[in-house]
């Protein structure tokens, strides 16, 4: 029975070939195209398309003087030497892409990843209310390319927040459905003998510039003023 199965599926195999050699071979397509059609003249200025308005034109609004996209100083917040233990202080509005990366644990891999994806500048701001509660304002814009490094570096700015997220809040909140901007409420930091230390963090981006927004407290920080922060952030990109 064996050697029988075996026999009906070579014999089968075989007449299936011999049957597709006896067939004409399906003829492929032409490689070649017709021709593409140009217009024989340019429109006349008459009758070409407006430019976008550049209230509405993003490129126009980041290529200017970025540190007036900006969000504005929430009431009551004053101006701030810093924020970050080992940051360097805020200069007219300005970060060097080697300042920012200090303001990370691992400074030295993030200013080689920033110069590798293109970083191009930084405008920056830090406030202070009364005398433990702290805002820090990053608008990191990269040189245009073929891959969008805003997008790539606010996702993994979302990841590291996720990790520090309280539990439960992994995932993070939308500051605006469908924008792809998100914030976080970190989990307390407790030592004993320090003060305990709550902190937040808002990260999106529009075009070309990511924005990164941090919030730190002795006292449990409000979402809601965390989400109208990044909301206003987000708006003015």
């Amino acid at each position: 029975m064996a050697c029988g199965a075996l026999v009906g599926v070579v014999g089968g195999t075989a007449t299936g070939y011999a049957i597709q050699a006896e067939r004409k071979p399906t003829p492929l397509p032409a490689l070649s195209q017709a021709d593409l059609a140009y217009p024989e003249k340019a429109l006349p200025e008459s009758k070409r398309p407006a430019p976008l308005p550049a209230e509405h034109d993003t490129a126009v609004k980041a290529n200017g003087d970025l540190r007036k996209l900006l969000v504005g100083k929430p009431k009551g917040f004053r101006e701030a030497t810093g924020y970050f233990v080992n940051g360097v202080s805020v200069e007219d509005g300005w970060l060097s892409p080697g300042g920012r990366s200090l303001e990370y644990t691992e400074p030295g891999e993030v200013l080689v990843d920033s110069v590798r994806n293109g970083i191009r500048r930084v405008a920056a701001a830090n406030w202070q209310r009364g005398e433990y509660e702290y805002v820090a304002v990053r608008l990191v814009q990269f040189r245009p390319g073929a891959v969008a490094e805003a997008q790539a570096e606010a996702e993994s700015s979302r990841r590291d927040a996720a990790n520090r997220t309280r539990s439960g809040h992994e995932e993070g909140r939308e500051v605006k459905a469908g924008s792809g901007a998100g914030f976080f409420v970190y989990e307390p930091d407790s030592k004993p003998g320090y003060l305990t230390v709550y902190g937040g963090r808002a990260v999106g981006y529009r075009g070309d510039v990511m924005f990164d927004l941090h919030f730190s407290d002795t006292k449990p920080l409000s979402e809601k003023a965390i989400k109208d922060l990044a909301l206003k952030q987000l708006e003015r990109l």
